[in-house]
């Protein structure tokens, strides 16, 4: 299992510098400024003047030359050296065990929207030659929000998250957040006495813009009405960070940020309850919005809920019983029986399944 130690450590690593190129998340370009004194408990005002950027080392490019396009499905010693490469810009691509796998690709989802500033809707997963020398650069990642301590910033359009510790990239993920459709679903709550509760109830699948902060954390899997969360980090009401088996190039959740699962093992200890989360949404600063509150669940109005039913119906057998009839002119008989027939059982179960928040 790939740890934060071992993700912290290559991070540090001393490379060869080679060309500087600036990404201000700001969309702002300008010099830099020098950093701020700020308080750990209070966030900087909005600007777009923004804190200095943290250097993020370059590479010797005669440690690998890459001739071709690498992608999923490759494994050698190029590979190796491109996730070496991501984990010392801040990526997390797993183990650099040469195999360019989910993690791997999903490390350069991130690097081509977060660093090339490339929509997600046209990221390939891919390292060209070309990209590979832009890699070993040297990357001056500046957050949009000044912290002597930690914060973490989710950029909703480029479907990114950023963990800055002293305004230094510590951690830089794909993630995947609220689809913006409606939903409906019978789901399956685990319920703080420990007991398992379900309902039948809709909700909007949006991740608000705005200021919050972490409150609460579960450790390993818990069943919400949002889903089914990974090693939740709690910071707007029912609304995580979690690991997901199912993190898309897309946003597919019902309003949870979904991060790759072997990041979701340690993300955790890399924030504290109380710690900033600034989410971005591309149409007003966070600070406009404060904390903004989740759209709420509701019942659901056209439900029917999970039922298991079982009826049983049978009649037990009697000694035969004869009735005689005497009618002024007739002598009729009439014999009755009841007979035996079979129990009979009916189980009748309808449900709904969702998926991750």
């Amino acid at each position: 299992m790939y740890t934060r130690r071992r993700l912290l450590a290559a991070s540090a690593g001393v490379l060869v510098p080679a060309t500087l190129v600036a990404v201000l998340r700001d969309g702002s370009r300008g010099p830099t400024v020098p950093l701020p004194t700020v308080p750990p408990s209070a966030p900087s005002a909005p600007s777009d003047s923004l804190p200095r950027a943290a250097s993020l080392p370059g590479t010797d490019l005669s440690v690998a030359v890459f001739d071709h396009a690498i992608g999923p499905g490759e494994a050698n010693a190029k590979v190796a050296a491109l996730q070496e490469r991501l984990r010392a810009l801040a990526f997390d691509p797993g183990p650099s065990d040469g195999v360019f796998g989910p993690a791997t690709e999903r490390a350069v989802w991130a690097y081509e929207k977060f660093i090339e500033d490339v929509p997600p809707a046209e990221i390939t997963g891919e390292v060209t030659p070309e990209r590979w020398q832009r890699m070993n650069t040297v990357v001056d990642v500046r957050p949009r929000r000044a912290s002597a301590g930690t914060h973490v910033e989710v950029l909703l359009p480029s479907q990114v998250a950023i963990v800055y510790r002293a305004n230094r990239p510590v951690l830089i993920t794909h993630v995947s957040t609220g689809t913006g459709e409606e939903w409906c679903a019978v789901v399956k709550v685990d319920d703080d006495d420990g007991s398992q509760s379900e309902h039948a109830i809709c909700g909007v699948a949006v991740t608000p813009g705005g200021v919050f902060h972490f409150e609460r954390r579960v450790t390993g899997w818990r069943e919400s009405k949002l889903g089914r969360l990974y090693n939740p980090v709690y910071f707007n009401y029912g609304i995580a960070i979690h690991g997901a088996s199912n993190v898309p190039n897309r946003p597919a959740s019902h309003g949870c940020v979904r991060i790759p699962m072997h990041i979701a093992e340690y993300f955790p200890s890399l924030v504290a309850d109380g710690d900033l989360v600034y989410v971005f949404d591309g149409v007003e600063q966070p600070e406009t919005y404060g904390a903004q509150l989740p759209v709420f669940d509701y019942p659901d109005p056209n439900a029917t809920t999970t039922t298991s039913t079982t009826a049983t119906s049978s009649t037990t057998a009697t000694p035969s019983a004869a009735t005689t009839t005497t009618h002024p002119h007739a002598s009729t008989t009439t014999t009755t029986t009841t007979t035996t027939t079979p129990a009979i059982s009916t189980t009748s179960t309808t449900s709904t399944t969702i998926g991750v928040g």
